[in-house]
C-alpha cells in the first residue's frame, strides 16, 4: 500500500471527501467540507553502506469548509486518526483565509518509514 492510500484510508472515518491538491476544476461544485492532500516532499535519511535507511515524507492537508466550527475541531479529530497510521502533525497548522464561501486550514504532517532492512 503507497502512501497515499494509508493516508486516505486512514482519514476515511471522517466521511469527508479526500482529494489531491488541484483536483476539482473550477466548474465542479465544492462540497460543505472537504480536504485535499499534497506530497511536499520525500527524503532519505540515515545512509549505511551508502543506502539510504529512512524515508521521511512531508504532506501538507488543507481543510476546507463552510463552517468555521469544522475548522476549529477537525484538525485534532484528524490529529488523532493520523497518529494511529504512523502520521507525525507538525506543528498546529494556519489559517489560509476563504476560498470562496470556504474557509480554508492548513496542517502539515509525516511519517518516516525504515527502508533498510539489517536482518540478512
Amino acid at each position: 500500500m503507497n502512501i497515499r492510500d494509508i493516508l486516505i484510508l486512514s482519514l476515511a472515518p471522517l466521511g469527508v471527501e479526500i482529494r489531491v491538491q488541484g483536483s476539482i476544476s473550477e466548474s465542479e461544485p465544492i462540497p460543505e467540507t472537504l480536504i485535499t492532500y499534497e506530497i511536499i516532499d520525500s527524503i532519505d535519511h540515515s545512509f549505511y553502506d551508502n543506502q539510504p535507511t529512512r524515508l521521511t515524507t512531508r504532506i501538507q492537508l488543507m481543510i476546507y469548509s463552510t463552517k468555521f466550527s469544522i475548522i476549529k475541531s477537525l484538525p485534532d479529530t484528524i490529529t488523532q486518526l493520523i497518529k494511529e497510521a504512523g502520521f507525525v502533525r507538525e506543528g498546529r497548522g494556519f489559517d489560509q483565509g476563504y476560498f470562496g464561501h470556504h474557509y480554508g486550514w492548513l496542517m502539515e504532517i509525516h511519517t518516516t518509514e525504515r527502508t533498510f532492512n539489517d536482518a540478512q
